[in-house]
């Protein structure tokens, strides 16, 4: 296995930032869940025990809906879990404000590259041109 070799990484410790991230991901979830589950049952004010556990089901597929479902969540994190309203916009937009920072990141990296790219065809007209004279 090169791997290793190449990166200078061990495969021990890939696989603990994979499983480390696996909890992260896993308990973000179960937050975000009842979040939404607490927020439905604000807003259709159910106090039924088996209409919670109906609800519980559902949000588990509203909970992964773009928007729709940090929008709930939101809800359910600061009018039923008495939440600051910043963490709880952290807690369900977290990937999208991690992703717009890779993005931003990974387009300045792309423009620099094209950037380089240019000056380089540029060096090389130059060189053909003293070449063909």
């Amino acid at each position: 296995n090169n791997f290793g070799k190449r990166t200078g990484v061990g495969l021990n410790k890939i696989s603990s930032l994979l499983i480390l991230s696996a909890f992260f991901y896993i308990t973000i979830s179960i937050f975000q869940i009842s979040a939404v589950a607490d927020a439905i049952k604000l807003i259709l004010m159910i106090d039924n025990t088996f209409l919670e556990g109906i609800i519980f089901i559902v949000s588990l597929f509203i909970t992964f809906t773009p928007f729709v479902g940090p929008i709930l969540g939101i809800i359910g994190a600061v009018f039923v879990w008495d939440w600051n309203i910043l963490f709880a916009l952290l807690l369900f937009f977290w990937p999208y404000f991690f992703g717009g920072i890779a993005w931003t990141l990974f387009s300045k990296n792309k423009a620099r590259k094209r950037e380089e790219e240019k000056s380089f065809d540029a060096e090389d007209a130059e060189i053909i041109e003293e070449w063909k004279k």
